[in-house]
């Protein structure tokens, strides 16, 4: 990849661009999902369940670059998003070898990627923001918001939390051996040029205002869902103890069943007027 990389002066509204992305981006890297993954406070159930669940979506990554691969006009970009599929085919393998490091079975992942059992909302949004973008938006939106804005933005989220790993090591069920590494190891170096060519590709396909502005637009949401996806993937598999639910939890449940049950029996008013009085009156004049 490094063989590609041919960086051209920027443009001004580039600097722009990287302006508006970075408070999205800088929030996904400093989020509670990035920080507790570093930091090892996630539980080994909230581990497996971000790596359970965010399966489907790396699954589905080559594809969406195959759909914007048919918008290419020059050999640059094309050269690019070939490799970067041929890459992304094997960094699901990888992904694979990951969750079966942490206790996550093969076929469960495979079973949740094929549609047989639904994945979170969220998820699901972000995947369908990437089919939609690499298919109906233009070229340089597509790369804006799969190569420069996802890739990017996990190779600098892979530097971060690829440390703290190794606290899972003496859990037990999990396997903390080099293909479990694999995946987050080979962002932090193939997500170091990705954007950067990426980049390239955008420069050379939005070349009006407008498309710049929804090059920005798409970037950011796809920060923005990224960011929605991984922190429900975690947390839908969080289990709170019984020592953290309070009397004072106890007491609120019930006085808002309680409430509910009150505003379910109120009768509801109606007006009181007869409906039948105004047939055969004469219509009010608007002028």
């Amino acid at each position: 990849m490094g063989s590609m990389v041919e960086i051209s002066p920027h443009p001004v509204w580039v600097d722009a661009f990287h302006a508006y992305l970075k408070p999205y981006w800088v929030g996904l890297l400093d989020s509670e999902w990035t920080e507790r993954v570093s930091n090892t406070t996630l539980t080994l159930a909230e581990m497996q369940g971000w790596i359970l669940q965010m399966y489907p979506f790396i699954h589905t990554f080559p594809k969406f670059l195959a759909e914007a691969l048919t918008k290419v006009e020059d050999d640059y970009s094309r050269g690019f998003l070939i490799d970067n599929i041929r890459v992304e085919k094997a960094h699901a393998e990888h992904w694979i070898w990951m969750g079966e490091g942490f206790g996550v079975s093969r076929a469960e992942m495979l079973d949740l990627a094929g549609g047989n059992r639904p994945i979170l909302r969220d998820v699901q949004s972000l995947t369908d923001w990437l089919w939609y973008i690499n298919t109906k938006g233009s070229l340089a939106e597509a790369v804006s918001a799969t190569s420069f804005a996802v890739e990017g933005l996990t190779g600098d989220l892979a530097r971060k939390v690829v440390g703290g790993f190794e606290a899972y090591r003496n859990h037990q069920g999990v396997d903390m051996k080099p293909k479990t590494y694999k995946w987050m190891r080979e962002h932090v170096q193939y997500d170091d040029d990705h954007p950067i060519i990426a980049l390239e590709v955008i420069k050379r396909y939005a070349i009006t205002e407008k498309l710049q502005t929804k090059c920005m637009l798409a970037a950011k949401r796809s920060v923005q869902l990224l960011h929605n996806a991984l922190m429900t993937s975690f947390k839908a598999y969080s289990v709170k103890r019984a020592s953290d639910v309070t009397e004072i939890d106890v007491d609120k449940r019930n006085r808002d069943l309680t409430s509910d049950r009150r505003s379910v029996a109120r009768r509801i008013g109606f007006p009181e007027r007869r409906f039948g009085e105004r047939r055969g009156r004469a219509g009010k004049v608007v002028a």
